[in-house]
């Protein structure tokens, strides 16, 4: 499957950085081919949880890839993505609706361990 833009879930980012595969060898791609690209939201849930050491190699990949914003468009996708799935009965993440509409508006391909998190059908999801 060819990529154009891949955007990593939190979890692939976490598991990636600290060498568990395949995560790993998936992010590692990722930055080779320079098809990484970042959400604001999954920087803020990364930056939460590291160590300094941890921090200054995510540094680097800020410097070198871009991190999509939120911004109007993302953030009526997310609002749309959670009303429609509560009306449905399923309280998703508003964190896992603005990552998925930021794929949705940035035509990147979700990257995730937790697809059941991403029940969306309009935007693609792969598991690494």
């Amino acid at each position: 499957m060819a990529l154009n833009f891949a955007l990593p879930d939190t979890n692939v980012l976490i598991l990636g950085l600290a060498k568990k595969e395949p995560s790993a060898s998936f992010l590692r791609t990722l930055i080779e081919n320079n098809t990484l690209v970042l959400s604001s939201i999954v920087v803020a849930e990364f930056l939460v949880g590291v160590t300094d050491e941890e921090e200054k190699i995510f540094q680097l990949l800020l410097q070198r890839f871009k991190v999509l914003p939120v911004d109007s468009a993302v953030s009526q996708i997310a609002a749309y993505y959670r009303k429609k799935y509560l009306g449905m009965g399923r309280k998703l993440a508003l964190p896992d609706c603005l990552i998925a509409a930021t794929c949705k508006v940035y035509q990147a391909t979700l990257v995730t361990l937790n697809k059941r998190d991403y029940p969306m059908n309009d935007i693609q999801i792969i598991n690494p």
